[in-house]
């Protein structure tokens, strides 16, 4: 039986909001704007949490999950001990491990367990979101990214904070090269080859 499609299609076409040359530029200005805005010392301290950490599970559901584990395989080519959340041999956190946590509106309930679960096993806790209000209770350095919740209108969903985050995500990669001194046949040597 083929699929009911008429359901996935509008029943007039609607005209797109701006045209694509317009929305480009929202977009990049979007994410610039929330990358200027995080503080130097905010990010600075982000860095060296992950530069100290033992064990490192990055955290996060739907689209901020799937930018997540991109970082961590970042941080895995670059020798670092991490796990993705979905991985099935994610390690017990305690002392001297790191919880990165994304989460666009700082209340998915279950990243916001993983906080308390980090914490009460003395784990520190890194948050990147949207809307630190929840969030920022359980967590030692926190990474605002401020972009407008449903996309201006013109993005779906949450579109501008996931596109904020992973480039936010990269900007972090890229000082962790440079404080660990690695180069890219360092990563490339770790880089799978199983594709």
């Amino acid at each position: 039986m083929a699929p009911d499609v008429s359901r996935r299609r509008p029943r007039r076409p609607a005209e797109p909001p701006l045209p694509r040359a317009q929305r480009v530029e929202a977009y990049v200005r979007a994410v610039q704007q929330a990358l200027d805005s995080v503080p130097e010392e905010t990010h600075t301290a982000f860095v060296q949490e992950v530069l100290s950490a033992g064990q490192i599970v990055v955290a996060g559901r739907g689209r901020s999950g799937m930018m997540g584990r991109a970082f961590a395989r970042r941080l895995g080519q670059m020798g670092l001990r991490v796990w993705g959340l979905d991985d099935t041999t994610v390690p017990r956190l305690g002392s001297g491990d790191l919880l990165i946590a994304c989460t666009g509106s700082g209340e998915t309930p279950t990243v916001l367990s993983l906080l308390r679960t980090a914490r009460s096993g003395g784990a520190r806790v890194l948050v990147v979101t949207r809307k630190p209000a929840r969030a920022e209770t359980a967590a030692d350095v926190v990474v605002e990214l401020p972009v407008p919740p449903s996309g201006g209108k013109v993005f779906p969903l949450g579109t501008l904070f996931e596109a904020s985050l992973l480039a936010y995500l990269d900007q972090v990669v890229v000082d962790l090269v440079a404080a660990l001194g690695a180069t890219e046949s360092d990563l490339g040597a770790r880089h799978t080859n199983l594709e």
